[in-house]
């Protein structure tokens, strides 16, 4: 038994590190991607600069829960195939060493990641999304003039108001030489041009008002030679206001309590995706262990490929089934269990082919050890 115990505890120690590295080089992949699409909002105005690091943290609380089952499969294939290169894999197999010590350990990090993702699904992740949905909203309702780039057009969510300063103070309530283009509805298009631009803000209603100074007011539509040009020496635009109101909660942002007991099929098809992520990273971490199987003349990364496309149709497949589920075609009850069971079955497919069927069925002492099963 202590022979047993020691040889767990070094498995799992390098399944888990390895596993530890691929996440983290997979986590940083993706933060890097959302964290270029987020400076380009950030250049283009829609949000501000000192936000940019708290959305990103936001997102990669939801990365992690697709990140952990690929990274988990993929560390745990790249730890056993380092056991076969280096030749560890043979000498356990002399020691007797069967396919169920090997699974036993890789079950236990499957555990972990199952942990994991359970923390992720049942709280940090709906926060995370509550969060966001919070953050955006206070993004569409703050002043688009605190988003002002000195220099660079900047254009309303809505599309009907484009701004341009060439200078602007440091608190972003003053610009010098500005240009603003304004349309609202079936009404002609106006064109604003003045010296000076002033901020402002009534006390008593909060409404928000820019006040230009020295300049003129174009209005008429492009292509056509009428225009009335109006010039003035002080004239205020009242930024409208969307009316507010009670935004949605998204899926992702709901409680699992609230899931449980809804009788809406879209909330039942993400219930059923937070219970499937968890039994996804086990299903995948058990599936590492005989697919990593490599002969002595092949690499460590072998195997890679074909982790890789047996990967993307599952998580195809169950985003699918989601999908699915949330448009009513296939009934709730069904679920994404037979994406699961498929997966399951190609699990004993594969450890057949090791061991021969007729190990499933035999008792842990009479099973053959794995120095049998490595010659099959």
């Amino acid at each position: 038994m202590t022979r047993v115990r020691i040889l767990d505890r070094y498995l799992i120690k390098e399944m888990l590190l390895t596993c530890l590295a691929v996440l983290v080089v997979l986590l940083v992949i993706m933060i890097g991607n959302v964290l270029g699409r987020s400076l380009s909002s950030v250049t283009d105005g829609a949000i501000q600069a000192d936000m940019l690091l708290i959305l990103v943290g936001v997102k990669s609380i939801n990365l992690l829960v697709t990140l952990i089952p690929l990274g988990f499969y993929l560390g745990i294939l790249l730890a056993h195939g380092r056991f076969y290169r280096d030749n560890e894999m043979s000498v356990m197999q002399a020691c007797g060493v069967g396919w169920n010590d090997l699974l036993r350990p890789t079950a236990v990090i499957g555990l972990i990641g199952v942990f994991l993702i359970s923390l992720l699904t049942v709280f940090a992740s709906p926060w995370a999304a509550r969060y966001e949905q919070t953050l955006k909203q206070e993004i569409r309702d703050q002043s688009a003039l605190s988003l002002v780039t000195p220099g660079k057009f900047v254009e309303s969510s809505d599309g009907n108001t484009v701004f341009f300063a060439h200078q602007s103070n440091l608190e972003r309530t003053q610009f010098n030489d500005v240009f603003m283009y304004r349309q609202k509805g079936d009404n002609l298009p106006a064109v604003d041009t003045a010296r000076i631009a002033t901020y402002q803000v009534d006390a008593d209603t909060g409404d928000e008002y820019l006040i230009f100074t020295d300049g003129q007011t174009t209005v008429g539509t492009p292509g056509d030679g009428e225009y009335t040009i109006t010039e003035f020496k002080r004239q205020g635009i009242l930024r409208p206001r969307e009316q507010a109101g009670e935004p949605r909660l998204i899926l992702k942002g709901k409680r699992l309590s609230d899931l449980w007991g809804s009788d809406d099929i879209a909330d039942k098809a993400e219930l059923q995706w937070r219970v499937s992520i968890p039994l996804a990273a086990l299903l995948l971490a058990l599936l590492a262990v005989p697919l990593s199987y490599t002969s002595p003349r092949e690499g460590r990364f072998g195997k890679i490929a074909i982790a890789i496309l047996i990967y993307i149709p599952y998580a195809n497949l169950l985003v699918l089934m989601r999908k699915w589920i949330a448009a009513g075609t296939i009934p709730p009850w069904l679920g994404l269990w037979p994406v699961h069971i498929a997966v399951g079955l190609l699990i004993l497919y594969l450890l057949s082919r090791r061991v021969g069927w007729k190990w499933l069925f035999k008792s842990p002492a009479k099973r053959p050890s794995a120095a049998v099963a490595g010659s099959v």
